[in-house]
């Protein structure tokens, strides 16, 4: 009789041990998942975000040189351009509003801080001046967006 519960007792804890390992290994490969889609949504948010800003700058650089040369309305370029600048302008809009959820709360800040800087006044100054402006204050946001991605999604040089 002592064979048999030996037995069981050894069977019993094989199959405990078994139960543990299996439950563990699951448990362990969905929180590497789940960190993993994290990182690529974050990725993808800040990807988003990186390519408004390049938009919008190369909009505001192409309208300054344009309206300098005051030919702004015979660039066919610029239709396309100005399109883009409204999209990439509304994705940043939203990548404040709803973005905290994702990015970091720096992203975050600074995107807030671009949205309420204060700008030139279109009666009193000429379109170069507000595009360059524009385009100044949006390098700037682009350079601490990508700071804050690197360090957000640990990237290193």
């Amino acid at each position: 009789m002592h064979d048999w519960l030996g037995i069981l007792i050894t069977s019993f804890l094989s199959m405990v041990a078994g139960i543990t390992a299996a439950r563990l290994s699951a448990k362990w490969a969905t929180e590497g998942a789940l960190k993993q889609r994290w990182s690529e949504r974050k990725e993808k948010a800040y990807a988003e975000i990186v390519e408004a800003l390049y938009d919008i700058i190369l909009f505001c650089d192409l309208a300054e040189v344009e309206y300098m040369k005051m030919n702004e309305r015979d660039n066919p370029k610029m239709a396309d351009y100005r399109s883009k600048y409204s999209e990439a302008y509304l994705k940043i809009q939203r990548a404040t509003d709803i973005g905290a959820f994702v990015i970091s709360d720096d992203s975050v800040s600074i995107l807030s801080d671009l949205r309420k800087r204060p700008t030139l006044d279109w009666n009193k100054n000429p379109p170069w001046e507000i595009y360059e402006e524009e385009s100044r204050h949006f390098h700037d946001a682009l350079a601490a967006i990508m700071r804050c991605a690197k360090h957000d999604l640990k990237y290193s040089k």
